[in-house]
């Protein structure tokens, strides 16, 4: 853990285990830090170190010190505290799902702790795909975050190639089972989306502390979205194993059959960026329409079963 991460979790601590509002000279007490001998340069400190945590989501208050001229600081719980969640047996099963899709190390305990909070006895399903993730991937990113450092690594573009990136790291952000990289591309002085599963090599952090700025409009789900595009109504033949998956993402019969599976219909569903889903789910789904969906499913499973072929479609960076 890098010194100014340690410092901003220490102040945390600091600022909701307090009771009353704390000063800056009380706060040099709990923490150790801010003891520079020029008290201005402190208070620059301290100062950058509150709006950092304000833009991570900390709550800190300003108010006023009983019986005192001086101003204090705080962070009210109940701001900071996740409400209690009360679950029904199905989001159980929905997290439990994502658990075994993402998780390893203290996967069992984390299942009986969902499994825990159903109102009924909820069976878990298994998985028919597994999501890996580099851990040391996330927290090189998330301290250069922190930092305001840029990056570099080595990417896999969606096409197959590989290439090298610099990249200004504004927020890290997971979406639909990926997790992604949101930050300024150097090569191209654009706003770029990078999933952390394509990097090749472990992004390492370049450059001096606060080297650039995130801009105050920054939309992440917009720059994880990809290009505008409105959602189609997909029918599928299910197999008994996918119709639980089915039907989490909204999907209902029809009443017709295929090859005697059930036909469902999803709405809405993205002509391009849905496809890794339905691919995900192997041969337990097969496409019926739109024609041009099932027309990518196939030519993507081509490729797949013919390595160096050039992979169908587009997708963001």
């Amino acid at each position: 853990m890098t010194a100014k991460v340690e410092r901003l979790v220490n102040l945390t601590v600091a600022l909701l285990e307090t009771r009353r509002p704390l000063t800056l000279r009380e706060l040099k007490q709990r923490t150790g830090y801010y003891d520079q001998a020029d008290g201005a340069a402190a208070r620059r400190m301290f100062e950058r170190d509150k709006d950092e945590l304000r833009r991570l989501g900390v709550p800190v208050t300003v108010a006023p010190v009983p019986h005192s001229e001086e101003q204090g600081y705080l962070v009210p719980r109940r701001e900071y505290e996740l409400a209690d969640i009360e679950l029904t047996g199905e989001e159980v099963a929905a997290l439990g799902l994502a658990v075994r899709l993402t998780g390893a190390e203290g996967t069992p305990l984390a299942l009986a702790k969902l499994a825990a909070r159903a109102p009924d006895p909820v069976a878990l399903p298994e998985p028919t795909t597994r999501v890996e993730l580099s851990v040391d991937a996330v927290d090189a990113i998330a301290d250069a975050v922190v930092r305001r450092r840029s990056v570099r690594f080595g990417y896999r573009r969606a096409d197959g190639t590989d290439g090298r990136r610099a990249v200004d790291p504004f927020a890290v952000v997971r979406r639909r089972a990926a997790w992604y990289v949101v930050g300024r591309d150097h090569d191209r002085d654009a706003l770029r989306a990078f999933r952390l599963d394509r990097m090749t090599d472990e992004p390492r952090a370049f450059g001096d502390d606060d080297a650039f700025t995130v801009p105050d409009d920054l939309d992440v789900e917009r720059a994880v979205a990809g290009p505008e595009e409105e959602g189609v109504p997909v029918l599928l033949a299910v197999a008994p194993a996918a119709r639980w998956a089915v039907e989490l993402r909204g999907g209902a019969r029809t009443g017709r059959t295929h090859a005697d599976w059930p036909v469902y219909e999803l709405p809405g569903l993205h002509p391009w960026r849905d496809r890794s889903w339905i691919l995900g789910l192997g041969p337990d789904v097969v496409v019926l329409d739109p024609p041009r969906l099932r027309d990518a499913v196939v030519a993507a499973l081509d490729a797949v079963l013919a390595p160096g072929a050039d992979a169908p479609g587009s997708e963001p960076t």
